[in-house]
């Protein structure tokens, strides 16, 4: 039996498949082909930073401009996810990035809305959205979101997460939007120690972040990590990814595994699968090659990624059902 797998941390513009682009491409009379191919949208070895990461973002946020772009787009990934075996994915977008056609923000939303459930129809995989505000968007535009999450949580949306260029803007400029964001019961993610400082992390699990995307950073940090510890923080980390931008330097000094043997909630997710050109099988196969984690090691890795899901109660619970039931360790 295949092993069940969750991710928790998952860029819908970042993991179009090669497939996907090339429709939406030719819908829109762009040549793909001509204009840099798969290269124009996969980071590969030379990818000397995060910024040099995002700029395979360009592609896929020119043809996202459409609800029927945003729907085929995301019913083709969820449907490829499912196809792969997740029982659980929670997929982040930022809905003010997709209005530069005159789509609303309300309306890209709701594309992908639908898109996710079509692509969920008749599998064992729950999707879940997550929307993103901007480090380098402007504070109407992230607070609107942040809105827009709170109108549509619990009918597809299930939280929101800060995303971009980490250390553009310094963090706490965006502590009164995430203490609002407690307040009125979003659940939320932050980008946090990426590819910026570790204090980025504490201040993240100060506003009340309950997962913090990747956190690589803490490693620098001994009371950083006795903070993730003590306050049960899901670490939703990319290996692939965080060897790309430079988060870390190398694969034997990814922290990944200290983390894990420390006692932090780590877990193990893909980030943007065209883009790191990755999946969660090939995540995990890395990290037993080279960091000696076992098959049991990674079913707790997302029996982790379960417990942070943001999901009511209820659907928690029946996903752990199904989890111990089928995954093959139990077998």
């Amino acid at each position: 039996m295949k092993r069940l797998e969750t991710d928790l941390h998952l860029h819908l513009d970042g993991s179009l498949s090669i497939e996907t682009v090339k429709l939406l491409a030719a819908q829109v009379g762009y040549d793909f082909e001509g204009r840099g191919g798969r290269k124009s949208l996969v980071a590969g070895e030379n990818c000397e930073s995060l910024v040099d990461y995002l700029k395979c973002f360009d592609l896929p946020g020119m043809l996202l401009q459409t609800e029927e772009a945003l729907e085929l787009a995301s019913h083709h990934l969820t449907k490829e996810l499912a196809s792969q075996g997740l029982i659980l994915s929670e997929i982040r977008f930022a809905p003010q990035l997709h209005t530069g056609k005159g789509l609303t923000k309300e309306k890209a939303l709701e594309a992908v809305i639908r898109g996710v459930r079509k692509g969920t129809e008749k599998s064992h995989m729950h999707a879940g959205i997550l929307l993103c505000a901007m480090v380098n968007g402007t504070d109407r535009e992230n607070e609107e979101t942040f809105e827009l999450a709170k109108a549509y949580l619990g009918k597809g949306v299930v939280g929101v997460d800060l995303a971009g260029p980490e250390g553009m803007i310094p963090m706490e400029h965006f502590e009164p939007l995430f203490k609002e964001a407690g307040r009125r019961d979003i659940p939320f993610t932050i980008h946090a120690g990426e590819c910026g400082d570790y204090e980025n992390i504490t201040k993240a699990v100060y506003y009340g972040a309950k997962r913090i995307g990747h956190g690589c950073a803490a490693i620098k940090s001994e009371a950083c990590m006795d903070l993730l510890k003590k306050e049960k923080i899901i670490l939703e980390m990319c290996v692939i990814s965080n060897l790309q931008t430079r988060a870390v330097p190398s694969i034997e000094e990814h922290p990944l595994k200290a983390f894990y043997d420390r006692g932090i909630r780590v877990t193990y997710n893909t980030d943007n699968m065209t883009v790191s050109d990755t999946t969660l099988e090939k995540e995990a196969e890395l990290i037993k090659k080279y960091m000696g984690f076992t098959e049991a090691d990674l079913r707790q890795m997302n029996r982790y990624a379960l417990e942070g899901a943001f999901l009511e109660n209820r659907q928690k619970e029946k996903i752990f059902a199904f989890f111990d039931n089928n995954n093959y360790n139990e077998c």
